[in-house]
């Protein structure tokens, strides 16, 4: 029989849940609701919201018909021009942008418009990162290794405000800023990575020592889950990410092994119970 510990921070974090539950509301009253890109990095959420009438509009360029129509906008938030356009064409625009995440694009804005140049940390492909940069109105770069770093236009004698993607490693994030802070004379640095990721990454760090596996559920596409995951992988070799409970037969467990587990931000508790209620009956 295995030992199995569950995280205490695992699962849906406010921001997400706060999405979920006001599209569930518009959904119930409207027969399609549109969003621009995935609400959420969670295929199964999203296949069972679209069931129910979300639309997701995966091409920029598809928002030029969107006219009078039910629009939110995805926890990642979007680009300001892209917000500016669902506005300006008379759409019922609901903004779900993580408080977090609004926190960051309004850092960039007041810093870039006071002639500040910006460095973000973080993946450059990530929405959440690409709305964050259109926020800006003056230099602004984004960085997430020191490869990165030695690409870096901004010269040293400016002043230089640095922010995070909400989702960062924060030891990883800790290295790149002290390489900054030995580049720059002016360097403001503004913690901006979510409560509760620090509190989950420091949960995973501490759990994965400790375990002889370790389960780490949620979307393959989700940052914060695959951070979750790296994480685990330094102490120890046997984690895994999953997203499904199909997904643990082609895991080897131990018999009486203890099994650490947690979950991405973006992982419905229903998903998190199935998959440990599976994992007691086949091991």
């Amino acid at each position: 029989m295995l030992n199995l510990v569950v995280a205490k921070n695992a699962g849906y974090c406010f921001g997400v849940k706060r999405a979920i539950e006001e599209t569930k509301k518009l959904l119930s009253n409207k027969k399609k609701v549109y969003v621009i890109g995935d609400l959420i990095h969670n295929e199964v959420v999203i296949n069972e919201l679209k069931k129910e009438g979300l639309v997701v509009l995966n091409d920029v360029n598809e928002i030029d018909n969107l006219h009078n129509e039910e629009v939110i906008i995805r926890s990642h938030g979007i680009e300001k021009k892209i917000k500016e356009k669902l506005i300006n064409n008379r759409n019922n625009v609901t903004d779900l942008t993580c408080p977090f995440v609004s926190k960051i694009q309004n850092i960039v804005f007041e810093e870039s418009n006071n002639g500040k140049s910006i460095i973000v940390i973080g993946d450059k492909n990530h929405p959440e990162i690409k709305g964050i940069v259109s926020y800006a109105s003056g230099p602004i770069e984004v960085i997430n290794n020191e490869e990165d770093i030695k690409g870096l236009k901004i010269s040293n004698y400016e002043e230089v405000v640095v922010v995070f993607q909400t989702t960062s490693n924060i030891e990883k994030s800790k290295k790149l800023v002290d390489i900054l802070h030995k580049l720059y004379y002016n360097l403001k640095i503004i913690d901006t990575i979510c409560k509760t990721t620090k509190m989950r990454q420091d949960e995973v760090f501490d759990l994965s020592k400790k375990m002889d596996y370790m389960i780490i559920i949620g979307g393959k596409s989700s940052s914060n889950t695959k951070k979750l995951y790296d994480i685990s992988s330094q102490n120890c070799k046997n984690s895994f990410l999953i997203n499904d409970k199909l997904e643990l037969d082609s895991i080897k467990i131990i018999e009486n092994s203890n099994v650490g587990v947690c979950a991405g931000a973006s992982t419905p508790p229903e998903i998190i119970e199935e998959i440990l209620t599976y994992a007691r009956t086949k091991f």
